[in-house]
């Protein structure tokens, strides 16, 4: 029964247009140094931060789709908005440039101004960059408000990412395909009758991993470790499960226990880097040659390692992190990382 479901979830999808950015699959690789050093028996990471385009990242998953419905509306420019250190901001404008589409991104302030990593990405790219010297997010949005009008006004057609719900469900399109993909991957490394737990940062990546597991009767089960304070995320994640689902019209919905929520490792704040994500960079980067950020992936894995500490893992549980990339923020925390 999985595998015709799996299909069938395949075939849904494919029906949205896509536009090929990323390098696919990506490796799920044996952790062998960490099982070694912490005891575990079976560590695997799923290597999104190698899906090839940018320095990666799982937001190349979500371009494919996001990309296919701005060509499919016939539009010649894509407006949004973030903060320098975004990983979402410098994908977007590296699919852009892929796909011929001009790239106009709104920045407010944010938590690290440095003029570093993603920021210097985009700028080599040569996007189009607007500072703001706020981080209201209503100012924001009025400003790409103006852009938008401006450039309607001048001929084109653009894109402006607020606008289109299409742009936030791309997200959990993308990894309803991530989750098909890694699938196959237990498969062939045989581990299908062992007990399955991923982790995962939260988000809306991790909705469409839960919708697969779902659907298809996959028995996984899934953390997500968020890199925010709590601000109704879970909820959010419930109710675009709800709307991801009418759109593939499948009967699939989340409920509060289908996704275990952490939100025990964000710190003071969203970007700001704690001792137990500088510890996790540093063990990762030591005993693997892998590279966590300090934003998302390395808060995330704080929280699996947590739980490697407490001993919540049998020996034939199989445990998968998620990484989502971000590799270019580290040489923008370089000074929290190397003092």
């Amino acid at each position: 029964m999985p595998d015709t479901k799996l299909k069938k979830l395949n075939m849904l999808i494919d029906q949205f247009p896509k536009f090929q950015l990323g390098d696919f699959p990506t490796p799920l690789y044996k952790c062998k140094n960490i099982e070694k050093s912490l005891g575990i028996k079976h560590f695997y990471i799923k290597r999104d931060d190698l899906s090839g385009l940018a320095f990666g990242g799982n937001k190349v998953r979500h371009l494919e789709f996001r990309i296919g419905d701005v060509i499919n509306k016939n539009c010649d420019i894509f407006i949004n908005s973030n903060v320098k250190v975004s990983n979402n901001s410098r994908i977007n404008a590296a699919a852009c440039v892929k796909a011929g589409i001009k790239y106009v991104v709104v920045m407010g302030k944010g938590p690290n101004e440095e003029k570093q990593g993603n920021y210097l990405l985009q700028k080599l790219m040569n996007v189009e960059i607007h500072e703001l010297d706020t981080d209201d997010n209503e100012t924001i949005e009025d400003y790409c408000q103006e852009l938008s009008e401006k450039y309607k006004k001048n001929g084109h057609k653009p894109y402006l990412r607020s606008e289109h719900e299409f742009a936030q469900y791309s997200a959990v399109l993308g990894y309803i395909s991530g989750a098909i993909e890694l699938n196959q991957q237990i498969n062939e490394i045989k581990k299908t009758n062992n007990k399955i737990k991923i982790y995962q940062v939260a988000g809306n990546s991790v909705v469409g991993m839960a919708i697969t597991n779902i659907y298809c009767d996959l028995n996984w089960e899934i953390n997500a470790i968020s890199p925010y304070l709590d601000n109704g995320l879970q909820e959010k994640g419930i109710e675009t499960a709800e709307e991801v689902s009418n759109l593939l019209n499948i009967n699939t919905s989340l409920s509060k226990t289908d996704i275990n929520y952490s939100f025990d490792f964000v710190g003071e704040d969203y970007g700001i880097l704690t001792q137990g994500a500088k510890d996790a960079i540093k063990l990762f980067a030591s005993k693997e040659s892998i590279f966590l950020d300090p934003i998302y992936t390395a808060k995330c894995m704080d929280g699996l390692l947590n739980d490697i500490y407490e001993n919540k893992f049998s020996n034939d549980d199989v445990v998968i992190f998620i990484h989502s990339g971000g590799t270019p923020n580290i040489f923008t925390y370089v000074n929290d990382l190397i003092l």
